[in-house]
């Protein structure tokens, strides 16, 4: 095993230099400028606070790295994780947190034990579309408060709708103008650029 996983490791780093290196580096970068911030709202949004989703991130991120994973393997926060965490604490509080994280924790080595990720392959195109489509909706709409610096009230994406219209709706210039500076960077930052700085970054 020990022998297996040496080898590995030198058919990983066969040819690595510093040029490699920088591209890391600037990959590492780039993930932590965004899973840090998702993390900090994870956390918050869990009912715990800031710091247990920061800790939480760098904690996953270490154990994961030192367990080598796989080569094309991403870990952190995920978007996702938006969508399900908030029913979740809805129903369960904090404590549901936790019993999910760990029951998810055992589902996924049973199925690394069980070799379930070749069923990936088999999963309709339009189906992993449409789900990251979906996901992609419930996190633009979470983020509608941010954008334009409003208040809204209720526990669903509807009733939060709805509250704009019984309270109104008053946008605030100073988070829509550093949002649509964000945007305005993202979509018109030149492709040479991304090469060295990902507008992401």
């Amino acid at each position: 095993m020990i022998k297996q996983f040496l080898g590995d490791l030198k058919t990983e780093f066969k040819g690595y230099n510093l040029s490699k290196l920088s591209k890391d580096l600037m990959a590492g970068i780039t993930v932590a400028a965004v899973a840090l911030p998702l993390a900090l709202a994870f956390g918050v949004s869990s009912g715990a606070d800031a710091a247990a989703g920061l800790i939480t991130a760098v904690l996953a991120g270490v154990i994961i790295g030192a367990l080598s994973g796989a080569s094309f393997q991403i870990s952190g926060p995920t978007g996702a994780m938006s969508a399900i965490l908030g029913s979740i604490i809805l129903q369960h509080g904090l404590q549901g947190v936790f019993i999910a994280g760990l029951m998810s924790g055992v589902m996924l080595l049973i199925a690394g034990l069980l070799r379930f990720g070749k069923l990936v392959s088999i999963i309709p195109m339009p189906v992993i579309t449409g789900f990251t489509s979906g996901i992609a909706v419930i996190i633009a709409m979470g983020q509608i408060d941010n954008f334009f610096g409003t208040t809204s009230v209720g526990d669903s994406t509807l009733s939060k709708f709805a509250s704009y219209f019984q309270n109104g709706f008053h946008p605030r210039w100073e988070p829509m103008l550093i949002g649509g500076i964000v945007l305005l960077i993202m979509i018109f930052w030149p492709k040479k650029w991304g090469a060295v700085m990902p507008s992401s970054l």
